[in-house]
């Protein structure tokens, strides 16, 4: 069984590492798992639908930015606050009518459409009108606070359990342009992947997959010190107080009770749809989930 990630292996990941490392997946029949790390953002969702994996983590975003008939969310396991983060003086420069440059790791006219979006209501709250054109998205990798620092005015797509966290470390002057503070559905998150095929193959390896992965973040809820520990131990990563403090942070953000249903999603497609980002149907995005 191989699930591929999203990124780079993270404390996101955390619950599929505990469900490795304390037996949880075994202890449930699964034997043979294998944690994938892709070269590419859209790599494992690539994979999925060819059939090469079983499982995949990605943002609720790419479900409806690259939906196909195949894919088959099992549920939003992790969410944060996200969006755009961005300096404060950059802020000051575009209510001025300069132009800024956005560090994006996904650059691509659909995604750099959202994070634009963000930023034109984030300032619209505050009477401030943003032209496209003072925006520029600039292709870089996901260290978004190591691209400001370097000169990048903004990042986008942002975690706040991850560069929110890092961002203070670096005592950074930034805005958070969120769902509350600009106003908008949610989607900073990872959702649990299948295809449909795989599940209608073998419906009962993949729910004893995700009460492992449930069981998991109670365990991470209740031991976090050893969650810790283990995400350090198999990482090989050192202890630091950045690291820390995101994987604190990052253990707040998952849900035991995530479940495979469209209801807490789909205010996420009524605002692609909105904003022109995408036209997939209600009923065509429905089928994606198995309520």
């Amino acid at each position: 069984m191989k699930l591929a990630i999203e990124w780079f292996l993270n404390p996101d990941h955390l619950p599929i590492i505990v469900a490795e490392e304390k037996g949880f997946l075994k202890k449930n029949g699964i034997t043979d798992f294998e944690l994938i790390v892709p070269t590419d953002h859209y790599d494992g969702l690539q994979d999925l639908i060819e059939g090469n994996i079983q499982f995949a983590t990605n943002e609720p975003l790419h479900l409806i930015e690259q939906y196909h008939p195949e894919f088959l969310s099992l549920g939003t396991y992790f969410e944060t606050k996200g969006g755009v983060i961005m300096k404060t003086t950059s802020y000051e420069a575009l209510k001025k009518g300069e132009k800024i440059q956005v560090a994006t790791p996904v650059s691509n006219e659909k995604t750099n459409g959202i994070g634009l979006e963000i930023i034109k209501r984030y300032a619209a709250k505050q009477g401030v009108n943003i032209k496209p054109s003072q925006v520029e998205f600039v292709a870089k990798d996901f260290y978004l606070i190591k691209h400001m620092k370097e000169g990048a005015d903004a990042g986008w797509l942002y975690f706040y359990n991850f560069e929110g966290i890092e961002a203070k470390h670096e005592n950074m002057d930034v805005i958070h342009m969120d769902a509350d503070s600009a106003g908008f559905a949610n989607f900073c998150a990872l959702d649990l992947f299948t295809s449909k095929s795989y599940y209608q193959k073998d419906k009962e390896k993949v729910n004893a997959f995700v009460e492992a992965i449930q069981e998991a973040i109670q365990f991470i809820e209740t031991n976090p010190e050893e969650a810790y520990g283990i995400y350090y131990a198999y990482t090989k990563e050192k202890s630091t107080p950045l690291m820390d403090d995101i994987l604190k942070a990052t253990a707040k953000c998952f849900s035991k009770d995530f479940e495979s249903s469209s209801e807490k999603e789909l205010p996420i497609l009524k605002f692609f749809n909105e904003i022109g980002i995408t036209d997939l149907s209600e009923d065509k995005f429905k089928k994606a989930f198995l309520n």
